[in-house]
């Protein structure tokens, strides 16, 4: 499985037009892609302005789909308003879980 995590920072009350925003676009943007295990946001519990999007694929040829798509760029784009600075993009391979079915199922 692999994980990609978008962090960034929003303007002073912003975070809640970025919510709606990633309610009404990002989770319905995404039950297009093949592959795609969940779509989450999380927001800082110690900085109101800071926050996490997350996405979990089944395979990297999944994620390098995704990527080619265009379609990160496309959601980012519709947040530029509301972020303080740029959002930092990381990618990660699951290699050990609490659930280890997931790791050999793909």
């Amino acid at each position: 499985m692999y994980v990609r995590m978008t962090f960034f920072k929003v303007s002073d009350g912003k975070i809640s037009d970025l919510r709606d925003l990633y309610n009404k676009e990002v989770i319905p943007a995404h039950k297009n892609h093949k592959g795609v295990r969940f779509v989450h946001l999380l927001e800082s519990l110690d900085d109101k302005n800071e926050g996490i999007s997350v996405t979990a694929w089944d395979t990297k040829a999944d994620v390098d789909a995704y990527e080619k798509s265009g379609d990160y760029e496309k959601l980012v784009g519709m947040f530029k308003a509301m972020y303080s600075g740029e959002p930092s993009l990381r990618s990660y391979e699951v290699t050990a879980s609490s659930e280890p079915i997931l790791l050999r199922i793909f």
